[in-house]
């Protein structure tokens, strides 16, 4: 099976736009296509996004909504330990608890928006790819 390390913003669009591309990798998750990996720092980061308060006016959900959801997530997702660690991406440190999680869950794919991880297009054998890349690439394979 194919797994996939879902960058927080992927999530967070999946999250504000049911129609969208990362709402349909998410929905591959759910019908057991494909494993989401995700680590515990990537659902805080989730959760904290989702709560800042420009989101929280788009979304008009409240903290309890959001947690739901992240108790949810977990439930279709694999989680990792959390506890590798790397130091590959200099413009934007944060953005390396992503590449930690891609590693210490073995994954085949790394899922993101940010131009920080797509830039690098790989890391240890691992492809990084915007969403709609991911499903052109695994179309085929499905």
């Amino acid at each position: 099976m194919i797994r996939a390390v879902l960058d927080a913003n992927v999530v967070v669009s999946a999250y504000l736009n049911i129609g969208g591309k990362p709402a349909q990798i998410l929905s591959l998750a759910r019908r057991n296509t494909i494993e989401i990996c995700l680590s515990p720092q990537i659902i805080l980061e989730i959760i904290k996004t989702l709560l800042k308060p420009r989101l929280v006016r788009i979304h008009k959900d409240k903290r309890e909504d959001i947690l739901a959801f992240a108790e949810a997530l977990a439930e279709i997702v694999d989680i990792t330990a959390g506890t590798f660690e790397v130091d590959a991406v200099k413009a934007d440190p944060d953005d390396n608890k992503i590449l930690a999680c891609a590693v210490e869950a073995h994954a085949d794919f790394i899922i993101s928006g940010d131009h920080h991880l797509t830039d690098l297009k790989e890391y240890k054998n691992i492809r990084i790819v915007n969403p709609d890349t991911f499903l052109k690439l695994i179309e085929d394979r499905l």
